[in-house]
Order: structure tokens, then sequence, then C-alpha cells
């Protein structure tokens, strides 16, 4: 499992918000990973809330939607929140083992190709680009190597292991940008 590194944020006199964006289809294996990210930080969130009555990012503004596989369809929703910081979570084919996920920045996104983010209706980086126009945000896409992301398919056993630690991954990632961090 790869830990995500990236550099440290400048540091904003504005209010920061967040948006966590999932992508996937659920009915094809690892495709689903983004939307099941999306499901397990917002229980996370829940759980935090009812246990302390706060969550533990509550001096940011986080918003997570699960985009399916038409994340093209969320732009103008996400740019009606005006994000400061827009995290994208797929899985994506860059030559990695099964279940790694790494960070990549704006400009690294623009260098993945097209095949590699083909199940979507709009390949993805047309997307992202679409959602950096719309909101002037910092846009970030966590991929997540798959195994297979063949129809019928349940998530295989390398990316479930690595669940856990892309949720703490993302988690982590939104907490960088608390207010007054």
């Amino acid at each position: 499992m790869t830990s995500v590194e990236r550099e440290a944020p400048v540091p904003s006199l504005e209010a920061n918000s967040v948006a966590i964006l999932g992508v996937g289809n659920r009915l094809r294996g690892d495709d689903a990973i983004g939307c099941i990210v999306c499901d397990e930080i917002q229980k996370v969130e829940a759980k935090v809330k009812v246990k302390f009555g706060t969550s533990t990012l509550a001096s940011t503004s986080l918003f997570v939607l699960d985009c399916g596989s038409t994340p093209e369809n969320y732009v103008q929703p996400v740019a009606v929140r005006k994000p400061t910081h827009i995290l994208v979570v797929d899985c994506c084919h860059y030559g990695a083992k099964p279940g790694e996920f790494r960070l990549f920045s704006r400009e690294e996104v623009d260098g993945l190709s097209y095949g590699l983010l083909s199940t979507h209706t709009l390949p993805l980086t047309l997307t992202i680009e679409m959602l950096s126009m719309e909101t002037g945000a910092t846009v970030e896409l966590l991929g997540i190597q798959p195994e297979s992301i063949e129809f019928g398919e349940e998530l295989s056993h390398p990316v479930r292991r690595a669940l856990p630690g892309v949720v703490a991954s993302v988690r982590d990632w939104a907490g960088e940008f608390q207010t007054g961090a």
C-alpha cells in the first residue's frame, strides 16, 4: 500500500471547503472503490458526530458525493458549493500492484492516457478539467490500482485489503485543509 504524499498546502485566510468525489461503477469489481470510499467516509463522519457531537473535520466544510460512473453530471452541483479543494477518488491503471494507491496532481492527471480511465461516459480528465474551470479549486485524483473491473465481480482481495488505508488517506487529505491547521 502506498501512502499519499503531497506538498504542504498554502495557508489561506478564507475558510476552506473540501469536496470528495467518489467515481466508479459498483457493478464492475474494483471500479467500485471510489463509491465505496465515499460510503466509508460518510459512515465515519456520522459516527464521530454521534459520539462526540462534532466532526473531526468540523472546521472544514466537507461534502462527499458518490458520482457513480457519470461524474460530469456533478460538476455544477460541486461548483455551487465553491470548494477550494477537490479530491476525485477512482480506480485507474497506472502500472502499480493491485490495491496500491497514489495521489495525482492536476498536472499529472493530464498526463494519464484516456484509455486508462475508460469506464466513464466522458474521460475523467475532461471532468477534472471542467471541475477546475468551474470552481477554481485545486483538483487532485487519488487513483487506486485495480486488479479486475469485470462486470459482476466484487472488490478484489488486494483492493479490499487496501480500503481502510485509502479511507484513512482521504480523511488525512481532507484534514490538511482545516481552517487554522
